[in-house]
C-alpha cells in the first residue's frame, strides 16, 4: 500500500511566514561557517544533513491523503492539499487509466473539505469520484459548501461524475481492493475513523479523536481497532498541557498516540492534524517525547517507529 499525504495540518491552511523561512535561513547559515559554499558538492552534502526542521517544512495545507493498491486510487478527505493532488493527477494520470477514484470523508468540518471546490478533476467529464462516508447527507453537506452566499460556483457545474455510498459504522466493507471498517471517534459533531486493509497491509486514519480516559475498558474499542495497524495516522494537535486546556475540543496527543500504538502494537505512529499555531520545532518536539516514552515503555520485543506526517511525505506499508 502506498501512501501520501498531500495536507497534515489542522483547523486552518497555515503558511509559512517570512518570520519562518528567515529563521530557517538563520539556522542554516549558522551552522555552515567554515565550508566552502561555493563548492557544490560541500554544499550538498552540508543540506542533506540539515535536520528537517532547518531544510523542511510540515506543510500547511489541511488533510488529504492518497492511498494507492495496485490500479486502485482512495482519497481520504478533501482539506486544501487535495488541490495540489488534483494537479498531480491531471499531470500524471489515474492509476490504470480509469479516471476513478474513490474518496472517503472522515467528517465535514471545514478543514477536512474545503479543498473540494478547488479539485479540478471534478470538473473534467469522464472523471468519476465515488464518495463513502457514514454520513446519509454528505453529498447535501458538499452542496452547501458551494452556496453561492459561500463559494461562486456550485457543485451542479462539475462535469465530473460524482457518486455518494453511504458506509454503515462498525462495518467492514468492500471497496475494490480494500477493505473498509468506520469507527465513530471522539469529536464534536461526529467524526469517523478508518481501517484500511489490502491484501498486503494495514493502515488506520484516525484523526480528529479525544481520549478523556485512559482505562483500559475506556480505549478497549480504540485499541481492537488500531491493533497491528502497519500504519497509525493519529491526531497529535495538542501537547499535554494544550490537550488539558481544551477538554471537548475533540483532538490528541502525541504522547496518547504513543501510548495507544503501544497497547495496539502498531508498527508506525505517524503524527497528523498539527495545530495552526505549531512551529516545526514544537511538532519535532512531539516526535522526540513520543519516541522517549514509547522506548521507556516498550521492551525489546516491541518496537514501533514514531514519524511526523508532513505535506509531501510518501512511504509503503
Amino acid at each position: 500500500m502506498y501512501i501520501k499525504f498531500w495536507g497534515t495540518r489542522g483547523s486552518i491552511p497555515t503558511p509559512a511566514s517570512p518570520l519562518d523561512i528567515k529563521q530557517k535561513i538563520r539556522k542554516a547559515l549558522e551552522g555552515a561557517a567554515g565550508l566552502d559554499l561555493t563548492d557544490k558538492a560541500v554544499l550538498d552534502r552540508y543540506l542533506d544533513r540539515l535536520p528537517f526542521t532547518v531544510q523542511g517544512a510540515s506543510g500547511g495545507n489541511t488533510p488529504c491523503l492518497e492511498i494507492r493498491s495496485g490500479d486502485q486510487l482512495l482519497i481520504i478527505d478533501a482539506g486544501s492539499g487535495i488541490r495540489l493532488l488534483g494537479a498531480d493527477l491531471l499531470e500524471r494520470g489515474f492509476p490504470g487509466q480509469n479516471n476513478h477514484a474513490d474518496i472517503l470523508i472522515t467528517h465535514t468540518h471545514w478543514d477536512h473539505i474545503q479543498g473540494f471546490p478547488f479539485f479540478r478533476p471534478v470538473f473534467i467529464p469522464n472523471n468519476h469520484f465515488t464518495f463513502y462516508s457514514p454520513f446519509d447527507d454528505l453529498a447535501e453537506r458538499l452542496q452547501r459548501q458551494q452556496h453561492p452566499d459561500f463559494f461562486p460556483v456550485p457543485i451542479s457545474y462539475m462535469s465530473a461524475t460524482l457518486e455518494f455510498k453511504q458506509l454503515p459504522e462498525n462495518q467492514w466493507h468492500q471497496i475494490g481492493n480494500f477493505r473498509v471498517y468506520p469507527m465513530l471517534l471522539s469529536h464534536p459533531g461526529r467524526a469517523y475513523g478508518y481501517r484500511i486493509e489490502d491484501d498486503h497491509s494495514c493502515l488506520v486514519c484516525a484523526s480528529d479523536s479525544e481520549y478523556k480516559r485512559v482505562d483500559p475498558s475506556s480505549t478497549e474499542n480504540y485499541v481492537d481497532f488500531f491493533h497491528n495497524a502497519d500504519l497509525l495516522i493519529f491526531d497529535a494537535q495538542y501537547n499535554l498541557t494544550e490537550a488539558l486546556d481544551r477538554p471537548d475540543w475533540g483532538h490528541s496527543t502525541a504522547m496518547m498516540g504513543a501510548e495507544l500504538a503501544y497497547r495496539a502494537r502498531a508498527k508506525r505512529l505517524a503524527l497528523f492534524h498539527h495545530d495552526p499555531a505549531s512551529s516545526d520545532d514544537k511538532i519535532w518536539a512531539g516526535k522526540e517525547q513520543a519516541e522517549a516514552y514509547l522506548a521507556r515503555r516498550s521492551s525489546n520485543a516491541f518496537n514501533c517507529e514514531v514519524i511526523v506526517a508532513y505535506d509531501g511525505l510518501s512511504l509503503e506499508i
